[in-house]
């Protein structure tokens, strides 16, 4: 798992050998497309990465080597335990300075938590099941096995350092178990402040407004995310017929993937605003998307942190946030955005989105969100990264030279 190391604990600029683990590689999805900007960046700053996975988009670098490690489809309880014995088996053999997990394995020596507590995540994305079948739920053998993984990942001298995104997720692990609370340090997630930003409004925002058949003062509303229930879909098209402008109806574009957009699609007509919804799907250049939106909405039910959130922010619009996303607390009374107390309110939505978009203030509110992302750029959040690493390396080789 580690070898003689590269340089020395105090060299802060020496190549590192870091080794990264999740069940795939690939540019889409939340916490994936986070760890594919960390791995750029580490490959751009010299470090040698080993990345160990079950699936892989495809990537070519010198300083990149991958390693497949294979996870079993079927049944349900087998994917857990599969993977992290790949997992192990492959990092066993690495010769690296570090490895730093993002996935359900028990061998990490830096772990993100990018999911949450298994309980605290099923009580909030659950809250209509009746106890017994929660229960139930939680009895479940593939449940069971994760929470198994969970006890093991954080109890004492298990890890070297766990990263939640979120304080709130920090708590959560503090509370159910008895990992030292030095070794757990919240780190907010970056943006891409370049990639995500207001100027693109007049290009590829005009763009999109074009495609989506909205006109240019038309108000636009943006969610964006994968499994629409937990994103708040619902809610937020219960919201729509609600919603009005000085400017006129906003139309809300919905961009993602759905293993049953048919729910939304079909609700979207009972609720007789179909006309004003574009479904987009999976949008592999998000930031046209936030190039055009006036006021992105996010009601998750729950998201450690929400990476689009601060896109929104970084690309200048004006965003409603979700208190159980993690990336709410980068607002902290900014007038970028506010926070919704309880995102399955439609109620609270139509509320706070009517002052969100009050035109007289919408032109602070912008410069407010881009003023507020560049706080959080990911720059800024990878040096922190690599300080913990070398920070985390550093340790292990005064234990070693014990």
């Amino acid at each position: 798992m580690s070898g003689s190391g590269s340089g020395t604990p105090g060299n802060q600029t020496a190549p590192l050998r870091i080794a990264l683990t999740h069940t795939r590689l690939s540019y889409t999805g939340g916490i994936e497309k986070y760890i594919w900007s960390l791995l750029n960046r580490l490959l751009e700053a010299g470090h040698e990465v080993h990345y160990v996975a079950d699936r892989f988009e495809p990537l070519d670098h010198p300083n990149l080597t991958i390693h497949r490690a294979p996870m079993l489809r079927f049944p349900k309880l087998a994917r857990v335990r599969s993977f992290n014995r790949a997992v192990n088996r492959v990092v066993a053999g690495l010769d690296v300075d570090l490895v730093h997990g993002f996935t359900k394995t028990d061998r990490q020596d830096v772990y993100t938590d990018g999911s949450g507590t298994l309980i605290e995540y099923l009580d909030a994305t659950e809250p209509e099941l009746s106890p017994w079948r929660r229960k139930a739920m939680v009895q479940s053998p593939h449940r069971r096995a994760i929470l198994a993984m969970e006890r093991r990942r954080f109890q004492k001298g298990a890890c070297l350092k766990v990263i939640p995104m979120a304080e709130f997720v920090r708590q959560q692990i503090l509370r159910r178990y008895p990992i030292e609370p030095e070794r757990v340090e919240t780190v907010y997630n970056g943006a891409e402040t370049e990639t995500f930003h207001p100027r693109h409004r007049e290009t590829l925002g005009a763009e999109m407004r074009e495609r989506a058949k909205v006109d240019a003062t038309t108000p636009i509303l943006l969610n964006v995310g994968n499994d629409w229930r937990r994103k708040g879909v619902g809610p937020l098209l219960e919201a729509l017929p609600r919603i009005e402008s000085p400017a006129g109806p906003p139309v809300l574009l919905i961009a993602g993937h759905d293993n049953h957009p048919e729910r939304f699609t079909q609700l979207a007509e009972r609720l007789g605003v179909a006309d004003r919804v574009r479904f987009l799907g999976p949008v592999r250049e998000i930031r046209e998307a936030f190039a055009a939106a006036d006021l992105f909405v996010f009601p998750s039910r729950y998201d450690v942190f929400g990476n689009v959130g601060l896109e929104a922010l970084a690309s200048g619009v004006p965003s409603l946030l979700s208190s159980l996303a993690g990336v709410s607390e980068v607002l902290d009374g900014s007038p970028a955005g506010e926070m919704l107390d309880d995102p399955l309110s439609v109620d609270e939505i139509v509320t706070r989105t009517h002052r969100l978009l009050d035109p007289e203030k919408l032109p602070e509110r912008r410069l407010a969100a881009r003023a507020l992302a560049e706080r959080y750029s990911w720059d800024h959040h990878f040096d922190r990264i690599v300080e913990i690493y070398r920070e985390v390396i550093a340790e292990k080789r005064a234990k070693e030279a014990r």
